[in-house]
């Protein structure tokens, strides 16, 4: 190798990263550039890691994920099969363990670092020392290693105070202690032993002279052996906790001391000789900042986190050094020539750089780490910006290693001035939304008057003032969510809407404070969080009344007010009527990052908000700059009580339809629909609003090749506010409801009422009263009306604010708008009323038939042509709903032109449709399979037809000899894509393959928890769920989830998180528990790329196929077989259905009659704190509780919600279970007692 600007290397072809993060990124590219194949090592934790999708080759370590980085067994083992020709360590970790050093050396690879020998001298401090004195190099005055306190204490007073208490055997920061007094020396020696002997398992400690006012310098050197050369100094004097935050290079201190570089890099080359070191090392020295003289510290024999600054003012980098050093000792030479090192050792700094680590860390919360979810991720660029990071957007931060999120690198020819401006700017540029990072802290750092200077100490951070413009969680409250208006109404494809379950209350508070309607906010369910506000801040509270106070002191609702600056605002339990309130701040939520348009969010699917969850305590939520001045210029205001709505709902007005015609329900179900006041359940959540009532009587046995059930038909988009039967359940559809499934909606809530069913608590009665569109479109002009005038009057206009209520009279049944006679091959058309927002165009007879669904994508594509505005498509297996804005678009004229399309289709033949062919694995019989089964039988229903064993199920259903043959539905046939909805994503299937067409009824209930990737068939249709979710299909086995909310792996994009598209041809090839394990691990790294080919689909062949079976003897011999059992199987699910119904209704007499009173000063009763059915008890009679124990898993609003011991109950002993697994409860129902001892 001629020189350093080589390209590649000669002797090493593969190298093995032993370590994460920001650094193993930073070491494949290197590799990368010198053209060498990296191998990557990982964890379970760290699967998703950037270092996993960079390098050429990654391999999952064994083990425990907490101690896997620093088994070096197994990193040699992976090496050996992995083939690897050297070992590069990073920084951390092994890369100063001699032991490992010498064992990569014995297994015949080259350690891409310094020698074992090297490593073991400067491991431990005191040795280090030693060394330090001999070569005639400053040291700061200490002593040996000490024998006992005792020692100690005598020898702090011979160097007198203040000392520092030192870990020989320590680094990072760690095993230090500063001590004041012989006092503080006496008790801080054992604690510092101790932690050595824990972190270093080596327990020797020795003192050191304290110089409290000091800064932190740094010398880059490389050696190769024979000579050692400088590169620079670096100023790390600011830290935290000993811990670096940001670096300089050059100092600022050293260039205002003349001299003063030139004596520290000869004092660390000289200390390097003594090593005969080779490759890149830091000599780390103390500089006193009254004096300017320098003491060695330490030597790190390593790549330093902090080494990129160097590489950017000397024009080097350091890891290309070290891995030509290497490659220069694998072939059997010393090292680099040491003309080349001697030739970057002259070279002079180039300008300044500084760098910025950007931590996962709380800066309120004393720095404590807060992993989690980083939703958003963006890394600004530009000439003299360089960003070493691991992350991106999605990525999740583990607690197992360090918090580094990544680091910030600026440099600027031009100086220090300059360069700090280039970072003031780079932080402010740079987002980082979801989990907490240090970059508001940063920037308040790099803002300060002592770094501006260049004064920094290494004790100047502990007197910095941090203050932020934010909202800290002090408690979060039963369930409180970030939500917005509208949401993201026009997304489909399986992403909920979402938004505020009362729109209304949402919008009035965020009226009052002076923000837009579409301003993020709060929502409370049943009690609120308590807040403590860094900043002042003008906020309303409106909804469901509950108690709100600042500093204890009462604040109205339905008011503007502010909060001061350190002020708590509390918002305590819903009570009376209504089950939600809403707080809204002046400015709203800024870094809540926006996913999909919107910033409500999901936590059934785990996306929106924070972090796709509820709050948490402890999370920080940031004001607006804005917030202090808003707040000191705000004057009260409250909404008069007259204009409060009324939460005492007893009604909702409805539209009929779209499947409430009399060939689904009788006349007398739909009088029970109508005229019953049903009772709202505990099982609601923001999906929809369970209701529980009589039985529909139904028009038909079952829904054809919907389902067995009569409440099934074939998947249809679901429209907004539909009242879902499933089975004989019905659900109101709420915000984030599924857009689609095969269930009939008999009826529709009107847009303009759905801010009621928000409001709707568990035992509330409600009736539902049918009206026509026109009244519909009146309801959404009132509520217009009010909202408007509540606008105009939080601005000063003082006009009165009209009332909601509105006198409406019941209309008679109307769910089908329109109908057209099937004519050749052209099938029955029926134009469906979804509500006031949407039309479903419903092609054929509820029969799986090809040629419906060739009109629905004919029909689809000329919609999609007229691009009509606020018109939006989504096709299924033989629907199109049409969604719509009724205040946009005029229903009768759209309903005119949907019919004129359907005309210009003529006959269903000669189709031909370009699509894409995708192939996925399949794994039958997935353990998971089985634990959800588990879980819905212990949790909701012990028994059904189709339990345990749904494939079982299956195979009785539809008449098969063995298992083998529902497996083969899937295997052996292509599987035409005819939705993509449901949750986020979820492809809906049907087969092109007569033979493979299955029918299996839907779970009734529908289960509230599905595995990620399973398959699963409900009616005739086959759908993928792509995450864990709700869900009603019987499940078969499990592939890959066709999701990706961060939209970064391959096939999917931060716009488009779903993977297939309507009319996609899927076909399955199985695979084994293993092989599907390895898949699944590749597709979670973003490794999996998706086989995925253009096809071309002939409707007629397909269609012909059918045609064919039809005239088919042994088909349809099959056929009848497979309706006969398809009867019994139903019947017996009609028998078990009705017993379990008779069960559970005993069930909750018991538990509603159960004697709640406490006998004596001795009893303890755990409470349920909500509504709920108890899905676990982790405890039994006899147990000790104990304070923070998990005692019970209740089961509310599709959310598991821990009981927990409190410091009261602590101690007691189990004595009764008052309410097992499967009860309701309701709040301050006794979950178990105990008994105190006497």
């Amino acid at each position: 190798m001629g020189s350093i600007e080589s390209t590649s290397l000669r002797n090493i072809r593969k190298v093995l990263i032993a370590n994460r993060g920001e650094i193993a990124v930073r070491c494949i590219k290197a590799c990368r550039e010198l053209r060498v194949h990296s191998i990557a090592i990982f964890t379970n934790s760290d699967a998703t890691s950037l270092h996993v999708t960079l390098a050429d080759q990654a391999v999952l370590l064994p083990g425990d994920d907490g101690t896997a980085y620093t088994d070096g067994k197994a990193i040699l083992e992976i090496c050996k099969k992995a083939g690897a020709d050297a070992v590069l360590p990073g920084y951390g970790f092994l890369s100063e363990n001699a032991d490992f050093a010498s064992a990569v050396s014995a297994a015949g690879l080259v350690f891409v670092g310094p020698s074992s020998a090297s490593i073991k001298a400067m491991g431990l401090k005191h040795e280090a020392r030693a060394i330090s004195e001999a070569a005639g190099v400053p040291v700061i005055p200490g002593t040996p290693l000490l024998a006992s306190a005792a020692e100690a204490v005598e020898a702090a007073r011979s160097l007198g105070f203040p000392v520092m208490l030192k870990a020989t055997g320590g680094g990072g920061g760690m095993g230090l202690h500063a001590c004041h007094t012989e006092h503080e020396v006496d008790k801080g020696f054992a604690m510092v032993q101790s932690r050595a002997i824990t972190l270093f398992k080596n327990g020797g400690v020795f003192l050191e002279k304290h110089y409290p006012n000091s800064r932190h310098v740094e010398v880059q050197v490389a050696g190769n052996g024979e000579v050692v050369v400088a590169l620079g100094e670096r100023e790390c004097s600011l830290q935290r906790r000993h811990q670096k935050v940001i670096e300089e290079c050059p100092s600022p201190f050293v260039e205002r001391h003349p001299g003063l570089r030139e004596r520290m890099l000869q004092a660390a080359t000289t200390y390097a000789s003594q090593l005969k070191y080779k490759s890149v090392g830091t000599v780390e020295f103390l500089v006193d900042d009254d004096t300017a003289g320098f003491f060695f510290l330490e030597m790190n024999t390593r790549l330093q986190v902090e080494h990129g600054i160097t590489e950017l003012c000397y024009g080097v980098d350091l890891v290309h050094l070290m891995l030509q050093q290497a490659d220069y000792e694998r072939g059997g030479q010393p090292g680099l020539p040491s003309d080349i090192l001697m030739g970057l050792g002259r070279r002079p700094p180039l300008g300044s750089a500084i760098e910025a680590r950007v931590y996962a860390e709380v800066p309120l919360r004393d720095f404590a780490p807060s992993p989690g979810v980083l939703q958003l991720v963006h890394w600004p660029e530009g000439d003299g910006v360089r960003v070493d990071t691991w992350v991106r957007s999605g990525q999740r931060i583990t607690p197992l290693y360090d918090p580094l999120i990544g680091k910030i690198m600026v440099h600027s020819r031009h100086g220090r001035a300059a360069a700090l401006s280039k970072l003031a700017a780079t932080l402010a540029d740079t987002t980082l939304q979801g989990t907490q990072s240090n970059l508001e802290y940063l920037a308040r750092i790099v803002d300060s008057d002592i770094f501006l200077t260049g004064n920094t100490l290494t004790n100047s951070l502990a007197t910095l003032k941090f203050e932020s413009c934010s909202v800290q969680v002090l408690r979060p409250g039963v369930f409180t969510t970030i939500q917005d208006y509208p949401g993201r109404v026009d997304v489909g494809h399986g992403v909920p809407p979402g938004g505020p379950m009362d729109n209304l209350s949402g919008r009035v508070a965020n009226s009052l404070v002076g923000n837009d309607f579409g301003v993020e906010i709060l929502e409370v369910t049943l009690a609120g969080p308590e807040l403590l506000f860094h900043e002042a801040a003008v906020v309303a509270v409106c909804g469901a009344e509950l108690p709100v106070t600042v500093n204890n002191g009462p604040r109205p609702m339905w008011s503007r007010f502010v909060v001061n600056k350190g002020q708590i605002l509390k918002l305590g339990k819903v009570s009376g009527k209504g089950t939600r309130a809403y707080l809204a701040v002046r400015g709203g939520f800024p870094q809540i990052p926006r996913f999909l348009g919107s910033k409500s969010t999901a936590p059934e699917l785990g996306f929106g908000g924070v972090q796709g969850r509820k709050l948490q305590a402890h999370d920080i939520l940031a004001l607006t700059a804005e917030s202090k001045i808003w707040a000191a210029a705000a004057t009260p205001l409250s909404l008069p009580s007259r204009a409060v709505p009324d939460f005492a709902v007893t009604s909702l007005f409805c539209m009929d339809g779209p499947f409430g015609s009399d060939d689904i329900l009788t006349a007398e179900g739909s009088k029970t629909l109508y005229e019953t006041r049903w009772a709202v359940s505990h099982s609601s959540s923001r999906s929809g609003i369970r209701l529980e009532g009589p039985r529909l009587k139904w028009a038909r046995a079952s829904g054809g090749g919907g389902g067995s059930h009569p409440s099934n038909v074939f998947e249809y988009g679901y429209p907004n506010g539909g009242v879902n039967f499933t089975g004989e359940s019905p659900i109101i559809f709420a915000h984030d409801r599924p857009d689609l499934g095969g269930f009939v909606c008999p009826a529709t809530v009107c847009s303009a009422e759905m801010w009621k069913v928000g409001q709707l608590k568990a035992g509330d009665k409600v009736q539902l009263r049918p009206v026509s569109f026109e009244a519909a479109l009146e309801l959404a002009r009132k509520k217009d009306e009010y909202l408007e005038a509540v606008v105009r009057y939080t601005r000063g206009s003082g006009f009165p604010i009209p009332s909601l209520d509105v006198e409406l009279r019941d209309e008679p049944r109307c769910s089908i708008l329109h109908h057209i006679p099937s004519s050749g091959s052209h099938p029955r058309v029926r134009f469906r009323q979804g509500g006031d927002t949407s039309i479903i165009v419903e092609y054929g007879d509820q029969l799986p038939d090809l040629r419906n669904t060739a009109c629905v994508q004919l029909l689809a594509k000329g919609l999609s042509a007229a691009d009509l505005s606020s018109v939006r498509g989504e096709p299924c297996f033989a629907t199109l709903t049409v969604r719509f804005d009724p205040s946009l678009t005029e229903r009768s004229k759209l309903l005119e032109h949907l019919v004129q399309l359907d005309s210009q289709i003529g006959e269903a033949t000669g189709i031909k449709i370009p699509a894409r062919q995708v192939r996925l694995p399949v794994c039958f019989d997935h353990p998971s399979l089985g634990e959800s089964a588990k879980r819905y039988m212990e949790s909701i229903r012990p028994s059904a037809a189709y339990m345990p064993d749904n494939v079982e199920y299956l195979r009785k259903n539809n008449a098969l000899a063995t298992r083998g043959h529902v497996y083969d539905a899937i295997l052996k046939a292509p599987w035409l894509t005819v939705a993509v909805g449901f949750y986020v994503g979820t492809p809906v299937m049907f087969p092109l393959d007569p033979w493979r067409v299955l029918r299996g009824q839907k779970y009734n209930p529908s289960r509230v928890y599905t595995p990620q990737g399973s398959v699963g068939l409900g009616g005739s249709l086959v759908a993928i769920y792509p995450v864990a979710a709700p869900g009603g299909y019987q499940l078969i086995g499990r592939t890959l989830g066709g999701w990706d909310a961060a939209g970064n792996r391959p096939g999917f994009s931060p716009s488009r998180p779903w993977l297939f598209n309507h009319f996609d041809l899927v076909t399955f090839y199985e695979v084994s528990q293993d092989k599907y394990a390895k898949t699944e691990q590749a597709f979670e790294a973003g490794c999996y790329t998706f086989d995925i080919t253009e096809t071309t689909i002939e409707m007629d062949t397909y269609i012909a196929k059918f045609e064919e079976a039809a005239e088919n003897p042994e088909f349809q011999s099959w056929t009848q077989r497979r309706d006969a059992a398809s009867q019994e199987m139903g019947e017996l699910e009609q028998k078990l259905f009705e017993e379990w119904t008779m069960t559970k209704g005993a069930g909750q007499d018991g538990a509603a009659s159960e004697d709640d009173q406490v006998d004596s000063g001795q009893a303890v009763c755990v409470e349920s704190p909500v509504d709920a059915n108890v899905w676990k008890v982790l405890v039994k009679q006899g147990d000790i509780l104990e304070k923070g124990q998990t005692v019970a898993i209740l089961e509310a609003m599709k959310m598991e919600i821990n009981v927990v011991v409190s410091d009261e109950q602590a101690g007691a002993v189990v004595t009764k279970i008052s309410q097992p697994p499967g009860r309701i409860v309701r709040p301050g129902s006794v979950i178990l007692r105990a008994k105190r001892p006497e």
